[in-house]
């Protein structure tokens, strides 16, 4: 659902399926990532709060270069991996990547919410 509200926003949730190793999975995502800003989510990451996260979503529109923000595989990033790219976590609980995809995607629609002056946020 949040998905699909994001779309119109100019958000799109791309799934790799598949077993890929850690070097095919980054590979991959780097590929795609094609000259954008990529941000793997990582325990290690900067986070904050959902006010913190939405003034990231506003630098991110505003700046010129896409950004990916990319779930690691079962086993997560290595620390080399984390240490090439910029990171961000969702805070310091262990999710499933299903589980941190949906967690993820809602906060990005709440960001967009509150840019907007919607009462999502607070309703």
């Amino acid at each position: 659902m949040y998905a699909q509200r994001l779309d119109s926003r100019g958000v799109r949730l791309v799934q790799h399926a598949g077993k890929l190793s850690h070097d095919e999975y980054l590979e991959r995502i780097n590929r795609q990532a094609d000259g954008g800003r990529l941000l793997l989510l990582d325990e290690e990451g900067e986070s904050g709060s959902t006010e913190w996260l939405c003034e990231r979503w506003k630098e991110w529109k505003l700046g010129t270069d896409t950004v990916h923000l990319a779930i690691g595989p079962v086993e997560g990033f290595t620390r080399k991996a984390a240490a090439d790219h910029d990171t961000l976590s969702l805070g310091p609980l262990t999710l499933t990547y299903e589980l941190a995809a949906v967690l993820l995607l809602e906060q990005l629609y709440r960001a967009s919410e509150i840019e907007r002056g919607s009462p999502y946020h607070r309703g």
